[in-house]
């Protein structure tokens, strides 16, 4: 369980980070975010990513703990890359659930 108190927060905090970056707006949203809406969105991610270091560091002390952390945010940061080189293939395939609602 704590395992996923770690990974959540990262994989989280990498997509913020990742929305927070004007193209991928473009990409993923057709639209730009206002700049404060993107500064909001960086923070919140970087926090999620010292959050996720804290949680670690507590429940596995923090040499074991940060080797942890390091492990999860590379898988994290693996699936957030992965969607983003298959966004075109995610769209399609939510757009046609959509219509078949």
């Amino acid at each position: 369980m704590i395992h996923l108190a770690i990974a959540a927060p990262a994989l989280l905090g990498f997509a913020l980070l990742l929305m927070a970056m004007t193209r991928h707006q473009q990409d993923w949203l057709r639209r730009k975010l206002s700049p404060r809406l993107s500064k909001s969105m960086r923070w919140s991610g970087l926090g999620l990513l010292v959050l996720a270091f804290g949680v670690a560091g507590l429940a596995m002390g923090w040499a074991y703990g940060s080797v942890v952390w390091f492990g999860w945010l590379s898988v994290a940061a693996a699936l957030v890359l992965t969607g983003q080189t298959n966004r075109e293939r995610i769209q399609r395939m939510l757009r046609l659930q959509s219509h078949k609602s």
